[in-house]
C-alpha cells in the first residue's frame, strides 16, 4: 500500500533561478508550464527577493525561501561581485541543502532540481541527495554556444578578427555578446557566464530559453557533446520557447 501511494504522487520539481529578475521571471513561465502538465512545483529562491519582490498572494507556484548570506540587502548590500558570489555558493548550497532535507521529512517528495544555469553548485548538492538535475540557460543558444567556444579556448579574448562557431554566421566583435567583446569592466560576471559549462555533463537535461525553429542549426551543434562538451553522450537538450513575459508567479 505503502509503495502504491508513492507510485501515485505527483512528480515535484525545485525550480532554482539566479537571484535577479532577468533570471527569476524564465524559470517562473517555465515552472508554470510544469504546473499546466499536472507536475508540482516549487520556486526556490533567497531570503530577500522573497521578502521584497515576489508577490505573496498566490497559490499556483509554491515559493521557499534560502539564505544566500545577504538576507538583508540582498546582492545590493555585497562588497563586489566577487564577494556576493563566493557567499552565494558557501552559504546558499548548505541552506539549499536544509530545504531539502525539510521537504523530504515533511513527506515531500523532490524528483527533479531545474536550476539556472549559472548556479553550477546546485548540481553538487543535488547530487549529494540523489535526485536528478537539470540546468536552465536563461538566454538563447547562440549566445550560449558562443560562450562555451570561449570556455573551451576556441574563441581566444580579447577578439582581434571575425569569429566563426558551429550553427551561426561569421561575426564581428561588435555582433557577439557584451562579455566576449568587452569583459574587462566585469571580470566576475564574464567568469561566471563561461563557467557555465564546467559541469554541464552531469547534467540529465538541458533547457534554453529559445524557439528551436529559430536557432535549429545551433541547438543540433550544442546537442552533441562528444564534439562540444566533451563527454560520450548527447546532451538532452530542450528549447522551450520565450519564458520571459510575467513576472507573476
Amino acid at each position: 500500500m505503502a509503495s502504491q501511494h508513492k507510485i501515485n504522487k505527483s512528480p515535484h520539481v525545485l525550480i532554482f533561478p539566479f537571484p535577479a529578475q532577468g533570471h527569476i521571471n524564465p524559470l517562473i513561465q517555465f515552472g508554470k508550464r510544469l504546473l499546466s502538465k499536472g507536475v508540482k512545483t516549487t520556486l526556490v529562491t533567497t531570503i530577500y527577493i522573497f521578502n521584497t519582490n515576489l508577490p505573496h498572494n498566490t497559490t499556483s507556484i509554491k515559493i521557499k525561501a534560502i539564505s544566500d548570506g545577504f538576507d538583508e540587502g540582498g546582492y545590493a548590500s555585497s562588497d563586489s561581485p566577487e564577494s556576493y558570489l563566493k557567499t552565494f555558493k558557501e552559504t546558499g548550497s548548505k541552506s539549499l541543502s536544509n530545504l531539502i532535507k525539510n521537504l523530504q521529512s515533511e513527506g515531500n517528495n523532490i524528483d527533479a532540481i531545474i536550476y539556472d544555469s549559472i548556479i553550477i553548485w546546485a548540481i553538487d548538492v543535488a547530487k549529494e541527495f540523489g535526485i536528478h538535475g537539470g540546468s536552465f540557460f536563461t538566454q538563447a543558444c547562440g549566445v550560449n554556444s558562443i560562450y562555451y567556444h570561449v570556455h573551451k579556448g576556441l574563441i581566444s579574448l580579447p577578439l582581434g578578427t571575425p569569429i566563426s562557431v558551429p550553427g551561426l554566421p561569421q561575426l564581428e566583435s561588435w555582433e557577439t555578446p557584451s562579455f566576449v567583446h568587452n569583459c574587462g569592466p566585469y571580470p566576475a560576471w564574464a567568469e561566471v557566464v563561461f563557467n557555465q559549462f564546467n559541469n554541464i555533463d552531469q547534467a540529465r537535461w538541458v533547457f534554453t530559453n529559445t524557439f528551436y525553429q529559430l536557432e535549429e542549426e545551433v541547438c543540433f551543434a550544442l546537442s552533441f557533446s562528444r564534439i562540444l562538451f566533451g563527454a560520450k553522450i548527447r546532451l538532452n537538450i530542450h528549447s522551450i520557447g520565450k519564458a520571459s513575459s510575467s513576472a507573476e508567479v
